[in-house]
């Protein structure tokens, strides 16, 4: 081996020098260097990358920087060889650097540090006595000096980034900080009931204490159900029902609760998610700690404008239907100001965008002359259906309805001719009020207004057949945009019998799948490993997160998953479900979840970005505004990507 550390020795003296050395085989998060490591020397990559971070067991690991090939592991030690401040005993020459194996070993040299593998990794061990021979060669103790001075420039400049991205947000808005203990009533101020109390005696504790909204029902220590003031007045009073009652009997039963160490953020999606604003939390041992309501959380962060709530969307009118969208978007503005993880973020908006196209649909079916003729399903498709929609998109979706299974043939046909009428005017209905709601009318027509996206079982399924046994470019398409469909109305199980269509016509779709991989081959992911500098730093200033990777990263998993017999689910839930069927590693599998979200904060914040200021909306990224961390964080997420991509591709 040829390498710098050898540079003017005979090839018997570089033999007798590598001797003391060794290569090391590292694989995918493989511990380097413990925090407990006596370091004795230091490695120099050969191929892979490595991670330096901070453990934790508490809370996340922090990394520090990434090492890739040609860069040296172990330099925050290097200093013992310019140590000047040890005992005249131990150190005889001032002047002369004092190695590491000259120091006691009773000096244990501890580190706040890590390193492991991101990838299987070579490295070789250089230990300080070899790199005593040579550091008076003026090549080799330059080289080490330009090692250590990039690498300091580096962390420094991280740092200041650090520092400047801090001090410009108010600390309190970093939701791992506050967490729902620092802002929650605590049990000693609870209203606290038993089963048994009776409505009255309840209701009677609570106006007494003005302030207080909700009780919490306990028995034997634990919640047993929680009543609020807007439970007696529809429970109760609407109802007539005697207030000698005992409270269970109108409390609701086993709440949705948090633990007292929850993050703000996740006690905040929870009562979004849910549609509930109390929220009792929880110790340890499952017992009642204390209680959260949807004021104290926005008081905490005094966020604006926040749909508090789901009510307001279930029922929400027609002519209101238009406002709508600007509490939306609030929520979204106050849950990205907030810092609150991104599929946390998306999971939220998405769920409350399924309640406003539910009542769209409802409102639509009301004004109908009749119900509906037949039982019928409404699906979601793009980044509706996949999840990942946060300001309001194209419309994209399908209708599927029941056809008619009488056996007298003219009878059937007059059937289903109202049937048909019938869904295309509905059809017709919902797409107008999504587009009051804000839904633009997609200018593909992929919409259940369209024949093409709309018909019985029966013509589904012969559609279907269509796509995997004539996969032209055109209909592939329309596949890929197919199937991240997502049950979001209608009949439970038409839905079922709907995918176990789909399943079965997937049976015999060999060459549908890989002409679909075909088209992926021809679309990869960006390479981040050797052009990393012309990427990142001189010749490609912009990536287009949708089309280089969102989109390549959808359809690799979508053709996984189909491979696999996995035809419906979100990413994050195919995900799961190849790890289940152990396609993919836990490793992986939670290394791709990362990735992604990663990915998708991009892409969100810098899409919102651009609403915000009235501009195009893109998906470019323009890579010159990141800094040196988020450049590293964003390209072993698309290296992960990438991985996924190949490993899809591996099986044609």
């Amino acid at each position: 081996m040829k390498h710098i550390l050898t540079k003017n020795l005979t090839q018997t003296e570089a033999t007798n020098l590598l001797n003391q050395c060794h290569t090391h085989h590292y694989n995918q998060d493989e511990i380097i260097l413990h925090a407990t490591d006596n370091r004795e020397g230091i490695f120099l990559v050969l191929s892979g990358m490595a991670e330096v971070y901070i453990p934790s067991e508490k809370s996340r690991e922090e990394v520090l920087e990434i090492i890739k090939p040609n860069e040296l592991i172990g330099l925050s030690n290097i200093h013992h060889f310019l140590a000047t401040h040890f005992p005249q005993n131990q150190q005889t020459d001032p002047k002369t650097p004092l190695y590491p194996d000259q120091v006691s070993k009773h000096q244990p040299q501890l580190s706040l540090i890590q390193v492991r593998a991101i990838d299987d990794l070579e490295a070789l061990y250089i230990p300080y006595t070899a790199l005593k021979e040579r550091w008076l060669e003026p090549d080799v103790r330059d080289y080490i000096l330009d090692q250590i001075s990039s690498r300091l420039h580096d962390v420094y400049h991280s740092l200041a980034e650090q520092i400047n991205m801090n001090s410009s947000i108010d600390p309190t808005s970093d939701p791992t900080i506050l967490r729902v203990q620092d802002i929650m009533l605590p049990k000693t101020t609870v209203i606290q009931a038993k089963p048994t109390d009776t409505i009255q005696s309840v209701a009677e504790n609570l106006s007494q204490h003005t302030k207080k909204t909700a009780a919490v029902i306990l028995n034997n220590n634990k919640i047993q159900g929680i009543v609020t003031m807007h439970d007696f007045v529809i429970r109760v009073i609407t109802r007539g029902i005697n207030t000698q009652n005992q409270v269970q009997t109108i409390m609701t039963e086993k709440p949705i609760t948090v633990p007292r160490t929850a993050y703000y953020y996740e006690a905040l999606t929870t009562m979004l998610l849910n549609g509930i604003k109390h929220l009792p939390i929880i110790t340890e041992n499952n017992q009642l700690a204390g209680l959260v309501t949807m004021t104290d959380l926005l008081q905490a962060k005094q966020p604006t404008g926040i749909l508090q709530n789901t009510e307001k969307l279930k029922n929400i009118t027609k002519e209101d239907l238009a406002q709508v969208k600007k509490e939306l978007y609030a929520t979204l503005n106050t849950m990205l100001q907030q810092q609150v993880p991104i599929l946390h973020t998306l999971e939220v908006m998405n769920t409350l965008y399924d309640q406003l196209i539910h009542r769209c649909i409802e409102l639509s079916i009301k004004d109908m002359p009749t119900e509906p003729p037949a039982k019928f399903c409404f699906y979601l498709m793009g980044s509706g259906a996949r999840k990942e929609q946060f300001l309001l998109t194209d419309q994209d979706h399908f209708l599927v309805y029941e056809g008619n299974r009488d056996t007298n043939e003219q009878h059937n046909d007059h059937i289903d001719h109202i049937a048909t009428r019938y869904f295309a005017d509905l059809a017709e209905k919902i797409v107008a009020n999504l587009e009051l709601a804000g839904y633009k009318r997609c200018k593909g027509d992929m919409m259940a207004s369209n024949s093409i996206w709309r018909g019985t079982l029966q013509q589904w399924e012969s559609r279907i057949h269509e796509w995997t046994l004539k996969a032209t470019n055109d209909r592939l398409l329309l596949a890929q945009n197919f199937f991240s469909y997502r049950h979001i109305f209608g009949d439970e199980n038409l839905h079922q019998q709907f995918q176990q269509t789909i399943t079965n016509s997937l049976d015999r779709a060999k060459i549908f799948l890989y002409r679909l991989s075909q088209l992926e081959r021809e679309n990869p992911i960006p390479t981040l490993e050797q052009p990393l500098r012309s990427i990142f730093r001189r010749n490609k200033k912009q990536l287009d997160l949708k089309k280089e990777v969102l989109f390549p990263y959808h359809h690799s998993l979508q053709i996984l998953a189909l491979m696999h017999g996995i035809t419906y689910g979100t990413p994050i839930e195919k995900l799961d479900q190849l790890y289940e069927k152990k396609i993919l590693s836990e490793n992986f599998q939670k290394d791709l979840k990362a990735s992604i979200s990663t990915i998708l904060n991009y892409y969100v914040r810098n899409r919102y970005k651009q609403h915000q200021n009235g501009e195009e909306l893109t998906s470019t990224l323009t890579l010159t505004t990141l800094s040196t961390r988020e450049k590293e964080e964003l390209m072993l997420s698309i290296r992960l990507i990438k991985e996924l991509q190949n490993h899809m591709l591996s099986y044609y």
